[in-house]
């Protein structure tokens, strides 16, 4: 009988004992003296950042295994931070990556991103300096820095290019989003709380600009001028170079060295499809009919770019501002995006989204699962038009 109790006993202990090996994350202790933190083995480097070549890989960081004195699997993160900033400068979200490889490598895009995204400013040279943490176990047990940092200096170009955003100026269209068009929408951008309504750049030909929307009219009252004029701006609280048309009939713009030319003109409140091609300085503002089309009382964006990953595409969109005015034409300001992609939608639901391939502006396809929208990173003011599905991006500096 004591045999079987002290059996039983033994038993008992070897379940406990297995029990909590298989733990999740075992508490084991780390004799500090038998640990030693990953060596990074890349010497410090300079690298060539060359935006026509920026899908090529161009970097790989190396380094050998952090030691501990068990045999367990490793996991490495990699950690980026600002030049001669002991890492207290770092990307709002300073992991770069996590790994159980003991290599990381990047393309120029993606190198180019990182240096943006710490600040280093476009055709300046700049320092990046990186490093590694290992761990142990599935919650970042153990971590041990890397006995050293590796240093890349480089000198990032702009991502985004320049280009035109034209937008409207006048009292046919409500400037100042207050829900009516008159002459105080004469405003170019100057104590606002939203900027004007941006025209819509062609994807294919960066000096052709659209609009389809309403635009107001009210007929001459004793010796005021009727209102039904309006002008195309290029900067904001700027007032050259501004675009209009001295004949109706071709565009005529100040650069900023000659006179204003005389300003566009409707002639009844309704909807227009309004063209702008500056190659050709023509222009062409048609009445049409939108009998039919739906009125949302919703529309968003969603997708990786919200947070420069796939949580972007959960929960609810990032709603936008639908103009009171022009119904149809919605609009968000200063939205910080990631490398990525984005679609919008109406009532925070499928199947009812836009997707888009071309990057910065374009126009929404609808057909099937559309593409997600490319967007690079940066921080940009978004505009949607839910008549034709145009979009556009526009670049905050």
């Amino acid at each position: 009988m004591k045999k079987i109790s002290i059996l039983m006993f033994v038993f008992a202990t070897i379940l406990c004992f297995n029990a909590c090996i298989e733990d999740e994350d075992p508490a084991f202790v780390i004799q500090e003296n038998q640990t030693e933190g990953p060596l990074i083995v890349t010497a410090n480097s300079t690298v060539n950042l060359i935006k026509e070549l920026e899908d090529e890989q161009v970097f790989t960081l190396v380094w050998e295994d952090a030691t501990y004195n068990i045999n367990t699997p490793i996991t490495y993160t990699i950690e980026a931070g600002l030049g001669g900033t002991n890492f207290e400068t770092t990307l709002e979200k300073p992991v770069i990556a996590t790994t159980t490889d003991r290599f990381y490598k990047w393309t120029i895009k993606e190198l180019n991103n990182l240096a943006i995204g710490l600040g280093i400013e476009p055709e300046k040279e700049g320092a990046i300096e990186l490093r590694i943490i290992s761990s142990i176990g599935s919650n970042g047990g153990q971590a041990i820095l890397s006995n050293n940092v590796t240093a890349l200096t480089v000198t990032p170009y702009a991502s985004i290019l320049a280009v035109k955003n034209l937008f409207f100026v006048g009292n046919t269209v409500d400037t100042n989003k207050d829900g009516v068009a008159n002459n105080d929408d004469w405003n170019n951008g100057e104590a606002m709380s939203a900027k004007n309504t941006y025209l819509f750049r062609d994807p294919d030909n960066e000096n052709i600009f659209h609009f389809k929307g309403f635009f107001g009219f009210t007929p001459a009252a004793g010796s005021d001028a009727a209102l039904n004029e309006f002008k195309v701006l290029e900067q904001q609280g700027a007032w050259q170079p501004q675009w209009g048309t001295n004949d109706g009939v071709t565009l005529s713009v100040n650069p900023g060295d000659t006179s204003d030319p005389s300003p566009f003109t409707t002639t009844a409140a309704g909807y227009y499809d309004f063209i702008m091609n500056l190659d050709d300085m023509s222009f062409s503002l048609t009445p049409i009919d939108i009998t039919g089309a739906t009125e949302y009382t919703t529309i968003g964006y969603i997708g990786s770019s919200r947070t420069g990953n796939d949580d972007g595409w959960g929960g609810d969109d990032t709603d936008m501002i639908q103009s009171p005015f022009n119904p149809h034409i919605w609009y968000i300001e200063g939205q910080s995006l990631f490398d990525g992609v984005l679609k919008f939608r109406h009532s925070n639901d499928w199947p009812g989204n836009w997707g888009g391939t071309t990057e910065f502006t374009g126009i929404g396809i609808t057909d099937g699962d559309p593409p997600g929208i490319p967007v690079t990173q940066g921080t940009y003011d978004i505009w949607f038009n839910d008549l034709d599905g145009r979009y556009l991006l526009v670049p905050v500096e």
